[in-house]
């Protein structure tokens, strides 16, 4: 297995960790800051993670003083916010993450968005990932369910990258890195029912899968093994729409649909999604029909315009009844489970 340079972390309860760092900022989502801020030492700076706009995380440097690091507190913005000011800054990062919905915690690269698009930028390592796993396990049973989808991602992400190596496109395949996605997706299959269950042993393997594909994405300089079309329908649908999903649920409902379109796969996911209980059948997201047609026969459009990767899309005519098609796989997948 090729070596990776996995980011530190400790398992830790998170009040102690802020007790104990002195002069910081916190970048937060609220919930569960607001319950959080009552147990600990005061930030020197509170921000408020709501908006990825690049414009407005801008104006966040201006107002930055002199605390010694920055701390991300919550979910995927919470992370992102974090890692920009700090980057930007050079301060020193931490990051806590309060829910394992996005692997934000374990990349080193900001998903910002620009014009309504998502883009990655930056380059930075925190000093520290902090894993609380009972403040993971305090959140919303369905913000840590619906983290899979990073992780079966790679179902559909490594079929695309097969594709595009195959015909001389992009980066090309590297068996080891390869290796690494085909490795999480049979652990993901085993402990989907514990994932269903929120246990802690569930929240450490999502974890250690989240820390295994941001090291090996950093070591690659590319994140083909986990990111293709599932992602790219994903992005295609919230600029088209404006509508900010819970990015796990939104990725996991976007697997289905292209691994239908490559032809394999689409059991294997609805398998696991269903023993996970993870939220993505499109009525529970709130997709329609049309919203959902309009993404997908703007996908070879909006991945040419936006010079995403090669994929099944650049492969296959798009047109109102692949549509159909998809929408009838994607609404077959379970409704919300208690």
């Amino acid at each position: 297995m090729i070596d990776l340079p996995l980011f530190p972390m400790i398992e830790e309860s998170h009040i102690e960790v802020l007790d104990g760092l002195g002069a910081y900022t916190a970048c937060v989502n609220d919930p569960p800051w607001s319950d959080i801020a009552q147990r600990v030492s005061p930030p020197q700076r509170v921000i408020q993670s709501w908006n990825m706009d690049v414009a407005h995380l801008e104006t966040l440097i201006e107002g930055e003083g002199d605390s010694e690091i920055v701390v991300g507190v919550g979910g995927g913005s919470a992370l992102d916010t974090a890692k920009y000011v700090a980057w930007k800054t050079g301060k020193r990062l931490m990051q806590i993450p309060t829910i394992t919905s996005v692997d934000a915690g374990f990349t080193d690269a900001v998903g910002v968005r620009v014009d309504g698009n998502v883009k990655y930028i930056g380059d930075l390592v925190p000093e520290m990932v902090v894993l609380d796993v009972d403040l993971v396990r305090s959140a919303p049973p369905r913000l840590n369910r619906g983290g899979i989808g990073d992780i079966l991602s790679c179902l559909t992400g490594l079929t695309d990258w097969r594709l595009a190596a195959d015909r001389g496109e992009g980066v090309p395949w590297d068996d080891e890195l390869a290796l690494l996605g085909e490795t999480l997706l049979p652990e993901l299959d085993v402990v989907a029912d514990e994932i269903g269950a929120v246990s802690g042993d569930a929240i450490r393997w999502m974890a250690s899968a989240y820390r295994r594909i941001g090291a090996g994405c950093r070591l690659a300089g590319h994140s083909r093994f986990e990111e293709g079309s599932e992602h790219f329908l994903g992005y295609s649908y919230e600029y088209h729409t404006g509508d900010h999903q819970v990015h796990g649920e939104l990725i996991s409902m976007c697997v289905v649909a292209m691994a239908t379109l490559q032809g394999h796969g689409a059991d294997r996911a609805t398998s696991i999604i269903t023993r996970a209980k993870a939220r993505a059948n499109p009525a529970d997201l709130g997709i329609v029909h049309e919203a959902f047609t309009r993404s997908i026969v703007d996908l070879p459009t909006y991945v040419r315009r936006e010079g995403l990767d090669y994929s099944i899309i650049d492969m296959t005519t798009v047109d109102e009844s692949v549509a159909d098609r998809l929408w009838t796989a994607v609404s077959a997948l379970p409704k919300e489970q208690p």
